[in-house]
Order: structure tokens, then sequence, then C-alpha cells
């Protein structure tokens, strides 16, 4: 069966990426490539490299752009690491997109526990090589490092008495599944179950999962590193999920502007049309930040 994809924000990545050389991007987080597609397709002389640390989403990515697949070139890794990887000394660089959100079809996968509604166990890895999963951060860690991840990456109210539960929970028995953390999550805060509202499990699953891939560490070292390695003109795209990440972005483009190094190219950060929310749900959260390279 195929997996449901809708790459966020498509058409305005287009446009912003549209007045460049068109000569090479980069997808710093191909996902299934939804983007890259769209890219490959919109901009018929260009051609493409595509990351990411998910070693399915590259099985499937290869799938997806298999009809431009002379004009790809593919790597696994986290896209914090590409100056290491990828050799960009005679690289000319138009643009660089950066998505890092889960793809539904991660979302929607029982087997990585990334949703708090499905019933599944805690897992959360992007790259499955990774030492630590989310069950076995809410197994072994102290009261103390849970209070800290949910609420400096999940910004949850009362991070304490969350991780003081869950400390008490785990005393009889492990915390093992996706539907037993979201029942210690809706004991506590059952006030907000009502429709139409977030699930308060929705902040819990976000700090995991940030936590756990290390999502946010390097990101601020990322862009002070990326206008030295792309051209004038290369134009940058980051689209965010939280107010976490994107304060973290537009403080690292600020800092950029302010050294000279780029221009940004609206004031404040793009979101999705109304018609595009109605089709995926998912996008309403996403911001897009965009700059060019001076």
């Amino acid at each position: 069966m195929q997996s449901l994809h809708y790459p966020v924000m498509n058409s305005e990545i287009i446009t912003v990426f549209a007045d460049t050389d068109q000569t090479l991007f980069i997808d710093c987080t191909v996902g299934l490539g939804g983007h890259s597609y769209y890219m490959l397709r919109h901009f018929v002389n260009s051609s493409l490299i595509a990351i990411d640390i998910d070693g399915s989403s590259i099985k499937k990515a290869k799938t997806k752009l298999a009809a431009f697949s002379e004009r790809v070139r593919f790597y696994r890794c986290n896209f914090l690491d590409i100056f290491e990887k990828i050799d960009f000394s005679g690289l000319k660089v138009s643009g660089i997109l950066v998505d890092p959100g889960i793809s539904m079809d991660q979302l929607k996968n029982p087997e990585r526990g990334f949703s708090h509604q499905l019933d599944s166990r805690l897992d959360m890895r992007k790259d499955r090589s990774l030492k630590v999963s989310a069950g076995e951060v809410i197994n072994n860690f102290s009261e103390a490092e849970l209070a800290r991840i949910f609420r400096e990456y999940g910004e949850v109210g009362n991070p304490e008495k969350l991780a003081k539960k869950i400390i008490e929970r785990r005393l009889f028995a492990p915390v093992e599944s996706t539907r037993q953390l979201r029942e210690i999550v809706e004991q506590l805060d059952g006030r907000r179950l009502k429709k139409g509202r977030v699930h308060p499990a929705a902040r819990v699953f976000q700090a995991l999962r940030i936590f756990v891939n290390k999502e946010l560490e390097g990101v601020d070292q990322f862009l002070e590193k990326l206008p030295d390695y792309l051209n004038r003109g290369a134009r940058i795209v980051y689209l965010t999920y939280h107010s976490i990440e994107d304060r973290i972005v537009k403080r690292g483009f600020k800092s950029l502007r302010d050294k000279g190094k780029i221009t940004i190219l609206k004031p404040f950060p793009m979101f999705p049309s109304p018609e595009e929310i109605l089709q995926n749900q998912a996008s309403r959260s996403a911001k897009l930040r965009a700059a060019e390279v001076l």
C-alpha cells in the first residue's frame, strides 16, 4: 500500500528557489522524496543531493525519485554532519532545504513508536542504530532528567508532576508502549481531552522524539557554517514545526544577517495556506523561513 505523503508548503518552496540559477539543490531531509520530486520535476536542468538519517526513508525515496536517478545522489547521514560527509569544493549550490519534521510514513508506522495515537512499542528512533530509544529514556532516566526533557523540548505544562507519575508507575512495571505513556498523561491532564484540542500527549511525545534523535543539537552551528559552503545567491529554506526549533532558526538567521552573510527574504515566516491545511492537517504548525546568501 502506498504511503500518504504531503510535502509541506511545496509551492512556496518552489517559488523561493525559482529565483536562483537552478543548478544544484540539497534536500537535507529527503524523507519519502516529496519535496525532491517536485524540485526535480520543476527545475528540469537541476541536479539534487538527497540526505536522510533514516535508511528506510532513503530506500523509499530512491523508488519515488527513480525517474530522476541520473540527477540524484543519496547520502545517509544526519544533515548536521554534511560538511564532513560531502565535499563542497567545486559544488555550485543553488538552494538548500531543511524539513526536519517526521513523515506520515514514520508517524503511521506502528513499529516506529512515534505516534501517541497508535499502540506500539516506545521507540522513536529515526536512525535505528541509535542506542537510546524513547522507552529506555522513560524507564531508566531520573525524575529530574525526565522533567528537564519534557520542559525543554516539549514545553510541557507541569513537567515535574508528569516525571514523578512516570517514576511511580515504573516501580511496578516498565512503561513499554505508547498507549501506556499516553494513559499516564491522560490521568494527569484529562481536562484537555476535548474534541478539537491538541491531545496533551502530543507535546510529551514531541519532547521524547527531539531528545532521542538529538534534533536540536548543533542546529545553530549548522546555520552558522552554512553560508561559507554556499555560493552567492544561493537560497536557504528551513521549515520548523514547533516554537523551540523556530526560535533557534530565527536567531540563527538574525545572527547571519547581522554579520552580513545573508539577507532574510521575508521579515516574518510564511505559513501553509488554508487550502493546504485542509488537505493535510499535519501542516498546520509549519513555518517557513527563507534567506539568500550574500
